[in-house]
């Protein structure tokens, strides 16, 4: 008899049903969404309340990982979930909760790991060690070190970081948790004490304050039989003292009585651009139709080329910034927050005088476009749709949540949460003077916090200095003796946590069969194909009134939308002329189209977008790769089929670039880029790319950002001083356009028709693969509706798909003595990023165990996870074998020291490839498993299943069936073809004749990381950002 009583079952508005339990014995509650995926998702949450910036919740979280009552080893529950046909375990730590996740592929592995799972929640170790080297240490050296601490080492002082702290410190009293850093700042960080921690965890670590959601199609019977385990174990340990429910008495407080106004400063050499942070209190969480007001009205402002605040602040010559942005916090009292980006600093102080005049405008003149308020409910009700065919999991996890934390206990709460149909068509009667009373009511009459977030050069070179003073103090207190001593201590522990785990522990929890996954069906037609038979081929064959002379591929899925996708090669566009693929991306949705004759602007071309489309995208390559394609999508109801079509064509061949659009677009890219290169990781990937591909040759190499900045300022340049410049560029493009005479003109002849010839090049027939995605066998004319489609009727051979490696730069090419290292104020960290070749073919047979050693390695767990992370070397590291461009890279992640993670890495490589590290077989199941659950999780929503489909069979050239052959390959794998790709691939990321490196780094560590490389014989060559162009370093 279970202990769980059935408490509510609540069906929601986005396809997703919940059942709320609850055990009568031990308070656990649980939450099941049923959604229909191959994947199994858990989040198990917990509240948590801090009101201290120790970090406690934060630090715990790590914690928990590190073993448990019934399994008492580090690393334990990651290995297990491998072998449940997952890909390790996560967490998060938000101000309000923490909360563990594990993704299972089926839902047998699911319901085994779970009651282990739980006890590591329940009853971790929180051992001495394991927080020495997790949480905090300092090391021989005297540096400040750990997992915890190099994760908050790269973030705390960040411009949004160091900005959101000072908000909340100034809208939340001292009594409330939500001012507090949970993430732990560092200089409380090194005062924490593994005590703090275990007392915070028997405080708040309870079943009655424990919530079990799992999302998925997970049979309810056996979910609560597997939980009779758990059950039996917390009763053992006896009753517990009464809690009172976090967050239900602290989570209210006054509302601001007064506008406050601050500057917060960060580091930066580049003090061009800034941030501006607006806030204001917010309506309680079950105040759920003032909630949907704020969240439409926000949409209103922001979500467009022509909505009001865009159109004011970014769509402009003289922008203001280059992006707007609403956030309404998930609190039990929400706050309402406004950030404008890139702001230019002398226009900062006056940001928010004009942001209010805009606001108070719109009052007074109560214009409020009525229209586009209507088709802005109507996108957020097909958003509920949406939401259940691509994000289902993680919305259905977000909904339970909030009721866990601040909802009733009788499932009250969850019903009027999830009404959000019911509160859209209360919204849809409201008038325009309803919306411009919410307006006043929130945001132009309560006081506000304004923030103005400042990049500062002499910030960063102080912050450096004062760290720098910090250690060299902390190594003069402590003294040779005592570092000596602390190294001991810090080998010690490493030591300690690393007991091996009992191969038996492993080996008893079996792997679920494979049999047992259920993917997703996707059927495949194509327009003229004779080869393919089914029903959906049949249904595209019988429409057949008219020719179209276009590659079509349908992919049918049970969808209530439609999505069409056109895949452009950019092969032929002349190098000189590469450089304005961003330019041309970025503005391509946003112009004027010229048609029949009738200009019709920008602005009706957005707003026509948003009444017919539910999204629209250009952008270069998929989510799996193959960049050197230009996408351009749109995604629609299914009964907007031939509108989207039509959409599509315009923005293809009808489209008109004019000089104001153009100097806009390109200004908003310029002004982005200051903020864009203060991103650790994002500056290494940026270098690596400018190294290993010609943006000669390479459409993803020129758009660069550090490319971007000096060839957009010198067009910017020529549009406003001298537009005829680019009529060389035009006569150009006029040569390869030859055979599209029919549609040039005298218009050619200025300036912004440049790209014009751009998609003469790019949009012919031949150079085009279209994908469509939906309920297939109930469009109307799904195959001659693209009739018109294209302006010529003849189609030649499809021209061939550029992939990555045939763009690369001799560096790319051949890797090998090329090294790069780049000092960045903005970080107190580094980065690196390291590359090396791989195999080059789709169907090469070193795939299979290439992956199932970049598993071992890098999984949650695996081998650099403990010898790298487990030594506080780094927050993470990790491989990626890019098949595409024949190169397989391993990053560095936020590390103190990155030479001295990679040094490790060095060693375990080499230890394994001279058989003096131990492959365990175990651990080479659980391998397998991970793979195949990444495998899994590419399919894991219809539309992902269907971009799969497409991607297998038209880009890669492969059988629709390559991803459960690889299923197949991955189960054959065994040790010795381990020790080939080891010995064929991985030896040489550390060798320097055959790998390319490049560092990022804070600069108090850049002199020691490259005496590191250079002392394995790399050679490193020290540059600035700016150093870095089209010609070279």
């Amino acid at each position: 008899m279970s202990n769980f009583k059935e408490v509510c079952t609540v069906p929601t508005d986005f396809g997703v049903t919940f059942t709320k339990f609850k055990s009568e014995k031990t308070g656990l509650t649980v939450i099941l969404a049923d959604i229909d995926t191959p994947l199994v998702n858990g989040y198990f949450a917990l509240a948590t309340e801090s009101f201290d910036d120790f970090g406690c919740p934060h630090t715990l979280e790590h914690l928990v990982f590190l073993g448990s009552e019934q399994y008492p080893y580090k690393g334990v529950l990651d290995s297990l979930a491998n072998r449940a046909i997952a890909q390790g375990t996560n967490a998060w730590t938000d101000v309000d909760h923490t909360c563990y996740t594990i993704t299972t592929a089926g839902s047998k592995g699911f319901l085994n790991i779970l009651p282990i799972y739980v006890d590591h929640i329940l009853y971790p170790t929180l051992t001495e060690t394991g927080y020495h080297t997790e949480v905090h240490h300092i090391n021989g050296k005297g540096e400040d070190a750990g997992v915890v601490y190099s994760e908050m080492q790269g973030c705390q002082n960040l411009g949004d970081d160091r900005l959101h702290l000072r908000m909340k410190r100034l809208i939340y009293p001292e009594s409330c948790g939500y001012r507090s850093e949970t993430g732990g700042l560092m200089e409380r960080l090194r005062e924490l004490s593994v005590e703090k921690i275990r007392d915070y965890h028997q405080s708040y670590y309870r079943p009655d304050n424990l919530c079990l959601i799992i999302t998925g199609k997970v049979d309810k019977n056996e979910l609560l039989k597997a939980l009779e385990p758990v059950e039996e174990n917390i009763i053992k340990k006896g009753p517990l003292p009464e809690m009172k429910r976090p967050w239900v008495s602290t989570g209210d407080f006054p509302n601001l009585k007064e506008d406050i106004t601050e500057t917060v400063l960060f580091a930066d050499e580049d003090e061009s651009m800034g941030s501006v942070l607006l806030a204001w209190n917010g309506p309680m969480c079950h105040d759920y139709l003032a909630q949907k007001e704020l969240e439409v009205l926000n949409v209103y402002l922001t979500d467009s080329p022509v909505s009001v605040l865009q159109k004011e602040f970014v769509e402009t010559e003289d922008a203001l910034c280059t992006d707007v942005d609403f956030h309404i916090t998930d609190h039990l009292k929400s706050t309402l927050m406004f950030t404008a980006s890139s702001v230019p600093i002398e226009e900062i102080e006056n940001f928010p005088n004009e942001f209010f005049k805009t606001l108070k405008r719109l009052v007074d003149e109560k214009d409020i476009d009525m229209t586009r308020m209507a088709t802005v409910i109507d996108k957020e009700t097909l958003k509920l749709l949406d939401s259940a065919e691509t994000d289902a999991h993680d919305t259905a996890a977000a909904v339970a949540i909030s009721d866990f934390l601040y909802g009733s206990p009788d499932g009250k709460d969850l019903k009027e949460s999830v009404k959000d149909q019911e509160y859209l068509n209360t919204l849809a009667k409201y008038t325009a003077q309803d919306w411009l009373n919410v307006l006043e009511k929130w945001y132009i009459s309560p006081p506000h916090i304004t923030l103005y977030g400042k990049p500062s050069a002499e910030f960063a070179e102080q912050q450096t200095e004062d760290e720098e003073n910090r250690i060299e103090k902390q190594r003069e207190d402590l003294g040779e003796e005592k570092l000596e001593e602390l190294q001991k201590k810090l080998d010690d522990a490493m030591a300690k946590n690393d007991a091996p785990i009992p191969n038996e522990l492993l080996e008893d929890f079996k792997i679920p069969s494979v049999s047992t996954i259920k993917f997703i069906d996707v059927v495949t037609a194509r327009n003229n194909d004779n080869t393919l038979s089914n029903e959906v081929q049949k249904y595209i064959n019988k429409d057949n009134s008219t020719d179209v002379p276009l590659f079509i591929q349908f992919d049918h899925i049970k969808s209530h939308f439609v999505k069409i996708s056109a895949h452009i090669s950019a092969s032929s566009i002349p190098s000189k002329l590469i450089p304005y693929t961003k330019l041309y991306l970025k503005a391509i949705f946003s112009l004027p189209i010229e048609k029949d004759g009738k200009l019709i602007s920008y602005e009706d071309v957005v707003k026509g977008l948003g009444e017919d489309t539910m999204e629209y995208d250009a952008s270069l390559g998929t989510s799996f790769g193959f960049r050197e394609l230009a996408v351009f999508t749109l995604k629609a109801k299914a009964s907007k089929y031939a509108e989207s079509i039509q959409w599509l064509h315009d923005i293809l061949w009808n489209t008109k670039f004019t000089v104001e659009r153009l100097k806009i677009v390109a200004s908003q890219i310029l002004n982005d880029i200051p903020g864009a290169k203060r991103d650790g990781h994002d500056m290494v990937n940026a270098t690596m790319r400018a190294l290993q591909y010609d943006p000669k040759k390479s459409v993803h190499a020129a758009r660069n950002i550090l490319f971007q900045n000096a060839f957009l300022t010198d067009v910017v340049k020529r549009l406003e001083e001298d537009p005829e410049s680019v009529l060389a560029e035009l006569n150009e493009y006029r040569s390869a356009c030859k055979f599209f005479s029919f549609v040039c003109s005298k218009t050619a002849y200025t300036i912004f028709n440049t790209f014009f010839f751009f998609i003469c090049i790019v949009c012919s027939p031949n150079n085009i693969r279209v994908h469509v995605t939906g309920d297939i066998l109930n469009l109307e004319a799904p195959r001659t509706t693209f009739k018109d489609f294209s302006p010529t009727k003849v189609i030649d051979e499809l021209a061939p798909i550029t992939l990555s490696k045939q763009v690369l730069s001799q560096a790319g090419l051949q890797p090998g003595d090329h090294g790069l290292l780049v000092t960045l104020p903005t970080i107190e960290n580094s980065f690196s990023l390291h590359s090396v070749k791989g195999p080059s073919r789709f169907d090469d047979a070193d795939i299979a165990p290439l992956l199932v050693m970049i598993e071992l390695l890098d999984t949650m767990e695996g081998i650099f996870w403990k010898l790298i992370r487990g030594q506080g070397l780094a927050y993470s590291c990790y491989l990626d074998a890019n098949i595409e461009s024949g190169l397989i890279n391993f990053t560095i992640y936020q590390s103190p020291n990155a030479f001295k993670a990679f040094e490790q890495a060095k060693i375990v490589i080499e230890q394994l490839a001279k058989h003096e590290m131990d492959i365990d077989p175990s651990s080479i199941d659980g391998a397998k498993s991970a793979v195949i659950y990444s495998l899994v999780a590419r399919e894991n929503t219809m539309d992902r299943a269907a971009l799969q489909s497409f991607v297998n069979q038209v880009l890669k050239k492969m059988p629709a069936s390559y991803n459960q052959d690889m299923l197949t390959s991955i189960q054959g794998v065994t040790l010795d073809d381990l020790q080939n790709v080891l010995n064929k691939y991985f030896v040489n990321m550390f060798k320097p004749e055959t790998s390319n490196v490049v560092v990022v780094s804070t600069p108090n560590k850049t002199v020691d990381i490259q005496k590191g490389f250079e002392g394995l014989g790399f050679n490193i060559k020290s540059i600035a950002l700016n150093d870095i162009t089209m010609d070279g370093f």
